[in-house]
C-alpha cells in the first residue's frame, strides 16, 4: 500500500484499509491524521465501519475507536457484522484457521459497546452486542442474537433473547450469575475454584441445556 491507512465510503458508511506490513503505532498516528482531516465527515450519532486489510486484536480496535471518537465526534460505531471476523477481534493460541471461531450474520449489524458495566446498568440490542470492557455483577445485557464480551461476563447476560436458540455468549473471562439464550436458562455454580486459570470460554445450546466450554474446545 502506498498508504498505511485508506479511508473510503460505502453507502452510509466508511472503510478503512490497514496497511498489514506496518506497525500498529505507525497505523495510529496515520489514523488519527485522517479522522482529524475529515472530522466534519466523521462527526454523528453513529457511523458504520468496516476496518479490511489486518486482524485486530481487541486492545487494537479499542484503540482505533478512541481516536474515532475523541478527534472525529463520533459517538457510536456499528460494525457490518457480515464483515468481521471474530478472530479479527480476540487474539487465539496458535490453533489452524479453520479452528479459529467465526460468528456471522447476514442480515443484522452488530452494536459496539465500549466501557465496564457496573450494577443497575442494563444494555439491549435487537442486534449482535458486542461489549469491550468487563460485566459486572447487578448488570444485564440483552440481545435477540450473540453476545460478545471483550473482558469479564460476572453479570447476567441474556442471547437470542427473540428466541433464537443458535445464538451463544462469549467472554474472555466467563463468571455470570446467569446466563440465558432463549428461553433456557443456567446459573453460576455456588462455589467456583477461583486458582482454575481463566480462558475464552462459549456458551451455547446443546440438547435443550446451556453448555460452556472453552473457545479451544468448541
Amino acid at each position: 500500500m502506498s498508504e498505511p491507512v485508506v479511508l473510503k465510503g460505502f453507502g452510509k458508511g466508511i472503510a478503512v484499509i490497514l496497511d498489514n506490513s506496518c506497525d500498529f503505532d505507525t497505523i495510529c498516528d496515520y489514523f488519527k491524521q485522517k479522522i482529524v482531516n475529515g472530522k466534519n465527515f466523521f462527526s454523528g450519532y453513529e457511523i458504520p465501519i468496516q476496518f479490511i486489510g489486518r486482524r485486530l486484536n481487541s486492545y487494537e480496535l479499542q484503540k482505533l475507536i478512541d481516536i474515532m471518537k475523541t478527534f472525529g465526534g463520533v459517538h457510536d460505531i456499528i460494525f457490518p457484522w457480515d464483515e468481521i471476523n471474530f478472530h479479527h477481534l480476540v487474539p487465539m493460541s496458535n490453533e489452524s484457521d479453520e479452528k479459529k471461531m467465526l460468528f456471522s450474520t447476514s442480515s443484522k449489524d452488530a452494536k459496539i459497546y465500549k466501557g465496564t458495566l457496573r450494577s443497575g446498568q442494563v444494555v439491549k440490542s435487537d442486534t449482535d452486542i458486542i461489549i469491550i470492557g468487563d460485566v459486572n455483577p447487578g448488570a444485564e445485557v440483552i440481545s435477540a442474537n450473540n453476545i460478545i464480551i471483550l473482558g469479564a461476563l460476572r453479570g447476567v447476560a441474556h442471547a437470542g433473547a427473540s428466541g433464537n436458540k443458535d445464538a451463544v455468549v462469549f467472554a474472555i473471562e466467563m463468571n455470570p450469575v446467569q446466563i440465558r439464550i432463549a428461553n433456557i436458562i443456567a446459573r453460576a455454580p455456588d462455589e467456583q475454584n477461583q486458582e482454575q486459570e481463566r480462558v475464552p470460554e462459549v456458551a451455547y445450546v446443546e440438547d435443550d441445556t446451556i453448555v460452556i466450554k472453552p473457545v479451544s474446545q468448541f
